[in-house]
């Protein structure tokens, strides 16, 4: 036991030196991230806060749609999933998976066209 404290206690030691060597490296080695563009700054310079909040509400709607699209992508694939797993066990017909399969691909293509479209709205 006390053996593997040892070999723990070295292993922190290390990673403790290696840590603070990193932050010993100077700034100008490493590389810049470039800075973040603010979507309504120059709205908000000229005080246009209508134009701001638009842009806003612009990106709101296409974090609603693409979201509820990845919702619906989620949702077919546990149907099936569970389709399937009822055919493995004999409580259901093998065609059924496919077809659950097909339906769910016709309405994932309906789903990412009314989200495509929602993100055109505004």
């Amino acid at each position: 036991m006390k053996k593997q404290k040892g070999i723990l206690s070295r292993f922190n030691q290390l990673i403790l030196l290696l840590m603070s060597g990193l932050t010993l490296i100077p700034a100008h080695v490493m590389a810049a991230m470039p800075t973040a563009v603010d979507k309504g700054s120059g709205a908000a310079a000229s005080g246009a806060w209508l134009a701001l909040m638009t842009s806003y509400l612009d990106s709101g709607t296409d974090v609603i749609a693409w979201g509820a699209t990845i919702l619906a992508f989620i949702v077919v694939a546990v149907v099936v999933i569970m389709k399937f797993n009822d055919a493995r066990k004999g409580r259901a017909e093998w065609n059924e998976v496919g077809l659950t399969a097909g339906v769910g691909v016709v309405i994932l293509l309906f789903v990412v066209f009314l989200a495509t479209e929602a993100t055109k709205v505004i």
